[in-house]
């Protein structure tokens, strides 16, 4: 590998610590361990990588906040050697410099794996009056706040303001809205209704609003039709082929200009990618991701890499973009690390192809439903399986166990019902 003198290594910088740039991460060090002629840094915004497929149970109270963050310096501590905790505020692509909130980053290859952010889609009042759930913090508030709920309703005696404050608004039929609701559903009834004598449960409305005319589009049809199945059977009342269109602190507005009181709205119905500023405007499509070629490299650059939910990918022959997925971004990691070094050494690089391995879908304890490699499957098998390649993909042992432990307990004893 022909790379610069020790003197002036080669600096890879990757911006972003979700399963994009922690993926990036752990491959390049695996090719570049004690190699003094490259070094390797990473940016983000906090100082942990956060599982964000588990985020749905930590606000139900199912498995306790602090198993789904692993401390970067901790996991990464054999290989890490510089983190950036900060923001990025901008990248000069001519000069090769990230600016962050306090200093500069000098880069000679960049990887943009940014993630992505909730899109409210301009929807009036949305941003300000509904819960999302991107990141812990948001799990938690929303924990907390469903339990203050449930507080504030059982010493309500108005029949109308109980179910408002009990209502329950989930929009966005997608994975993350269909297991959102499935918990919640089951940490309101079987958790948190019995703490309260059963007196919540008539009041007790949960909705899920979903655009298209079924639930998880991208999944196999039987999928799309059990997961209804399953909703309904736990009480969730699914409005499919309906939009919001306007948000308040005490209902929703339906497209059919159906008024719904309540005061807990969670969006869940869509993403767009974290922008930042540059001084050349990169590439974007029109949701704002970042046009990528076969080789995962930003187009119309010769040093910067771009992966993740933040990108736009496809498959060769194809012009349908590849859906916003972590086992997509991981396996992009793998790519962008290996044509990275193959720049430095002068090399050909590879082209990205990727092939999926299998849909997953969590309904509840107990139930679950998956597709792999054309073969559908549902109920405990696939909630076994789900929950066990779900362990997998924890970055730590530590983290696996704790995991683990806590769906253990939770098969014996309630959920957790302690504020944060």
């Amino acid at each position: 590998m022909q790379t610069k003198s020790t003197n002036n290594p080669t600096r890879i910088v990757i911006a972003g610590a979700g399963f994009a740039g922690t993926y990036t991460y752990k491959c390049l060090h695996k090719h570049t361990h004690n190699n003094k002629d490259i070094s390797i840094a990473l940016i983000n915004r906090h100082n942990h990588f956060l599982f964000t497929p588990l985020l749905h149970e930590v606000a139900t109270g199912s498995i306790a906040p602090e198993t789904i963050i692993e401390p970067l310096r901790k996991v990464l501590r054999c290989c890490l050697g510089e983190l950036h905790v900060e923001n990025i505020k901008s990248i000069n692509t001519k000069e090769n410099i990230i600016t962050t909130d306090t200093h500069t980053v000098p880069y000679d290859y960049l990887v943009l794996a940014l993630g992505s952010e909730t899109n409210f889609y301009g929807i009036p009042g949305a941003q300000e009056h509904s819960f999302t759930l991107k990141d812990l913090q948001d799990a938690l508030k929303l924990k907390n706040h469903i339990i203050t709920q449930c507080e504030r309703a059982c010493h309500e005696s108005d029949p109308d303001k109980r179910k408002q404050l009990l209502t329950f608004c989930v929009i966005g039929g997608g994975p993350t809205g269909v297991e959102l609701a499935a918990e919640l559903s089951e940490f309101l009834y079987h958790t948190l209704d019995p703490l309260y004598q059963g007196h919540l449960k008539e009041a007790i409305n949960i909705i899920l609003v979903q655009r298209s005319p079924e639930l998880v589009p991208q999944f196999d049809k039987k999928i799309r039709k059990r997961s209804l199945h399953v909703l309904k059977k736990k009480n969730i009342t699914v409005k499919l082929g309906t939009t919001v269109i306007g948000v308040s602190k005490n209902h929703l507005t339906l497209d059919n200009k159906t008024k719904v009181p309540s005061q807990t709205t969670i969006w869940v119905a869509g993403v767009k990618p974290v922008e930042i500023k540059t001084d050349v405007p990169l590439p974007r499509d029109e949701f704002g991701r970042i046009h990528v070629n076969e080789n995962l490299k930003v187009a119309n650059t010769s040093n910067i890499y771009a992966l993740g939910d933040g990108a736009r990918s496809q498959n060769p022959g194809s012009h349908k973009p590849l859906p916003a997925l972590a086992q997509v971004a991981t396996k992009q990691a793998s790519i962008t690390a290996d044509n990275i070094l193959a720049d430095i050494a002068h090399t050909n690089k590879k082209q990205f192809a990727y092939r999926s391995s299998g849909e997953l879908l969590s309904l509840g304890q107990w139930t679950a439903a998956g597709e792999i490699k054309g073969f559908t499957f549902f109920g405990r098998l696939a909630w076994w399986i789900w929950r066990t390649i779900y362990l997998s993909k924890l970055l730590s042992r530590r983290k696996k166990l704790k995991v683990a432990t806590d769906w253990t307990l939770n098969l014996f004893s309630p959920r957790d019902i302690s504020k944060w």
